[in-house]
């Protein structure tokens, strides 16, 4: 496949990752710490993101991010490139809920120092008895 590249904040997207399709890598350097970019998309009932995921599960693309027990960002039609961001269980950055303006938001943070060109990786937290294989042994 031909690589394709966005950027939005420090965040570049490439289409052409062997193991995951798609992935998020920095467009510039990074220091621990730096907001790297927001996880954006519709926000969804709980029960709404689990018709959904149901369906985005057959297909093996899903981009749900849960911001609390009541509801979830759907990145799949109208995220950024922050959505290609990865899972690692030991990641170089990490998500933070934040209250902005009485709306909840979710931030990319790094962890540590990351590298211009490196691919972006945190923990989707997953529970580990519904967890998919490739989770469990990254």
């Amino acid at each position: 496949r031909a690589a394709t590249s966005l950027t939005f904040e420090y965040v570049t997207a490439w289409c052409a990752v062997w193991r995951a399709g798609w992935g998020a890598f920095l467009g510039r350097s990074a220091a621990k710490d730096d907001f790297l970019g927001e996880y954006v998309g519709e926000l969804l009932s709980q029960a709404e993101a689990d018709r959904r995921g149901k369906a985005y599960d057959r297909g093996n693309n899903s981009y749900l991010f849960g911001v609390n027990a009541a509801w979830v960002l759907d990145a799949r039609e109208r995220g950024n490139n922050v959505r290609f961001a990865n899972h690692r269980s030991k990641p170089n950055c990490q998500t933070r809920v934040l209250m902005v303006d009485g709306d909840h938001r979710v931030g990319l943070f790094a962890v540590k120092d990351i590298a211009e060109g490196e691919e972006l990786f945190y923990n989707y937290r997953y529970d580990l008895d519904n967890a998919p294989d490739w989770a469990i042994c990254s």
